[in-house]
């Protein structure tokens, strides 16, 4: 393999890598702002609020969507939000691993 390829390779599961922590970022928002309108402490009939986290709810929905199928909320608590985060880390993982695979296959 071509150190040019390698390094293209690498920069793109950088890309993949920061995607995956950007949507562990959304899921975290979403779950502490579903925590502050629980508590009263954000109020939704404010319009600004209500967009940014009809914004954020929609996103996170959509990703914990399919999660929530298979696990059901245990007591009233939804743990599909810790299940999706776990599965992120060990993508993260994987590929990191798969990174490093490529460097020492250049480099090896």
């Amino acid at each position: 393999m071509s150190p040019t390829l390698a390094a293209l390779i690498i920069q793109l599961l950088s890309l993949l890598s920061a995607i995956v922590g950007l949507l562990q970022l959304v899921v975290i928002v979403a779950v502490i702002l579903s925590w502050l309108i629980a508590f009263n402490i954000l109020n939704t009939r404010n319009r600004g609020v209500y967009q940014i986290v009809s914004a954020i709810e929609g996103v996170s929905n959509r990703l914990l969507f399919p999660i929530r199928r298979f696990l059901p909320s245990i007591a009233g608590l939804d743990l599909s939000p810790l299940v999706f985060l776990f599965l992120c880390q060990v993508v993260k993982i994987l590929i990191g691993s798969l990174a490093a695979q490529v460097a020492m296959s250049v480099g090896g």
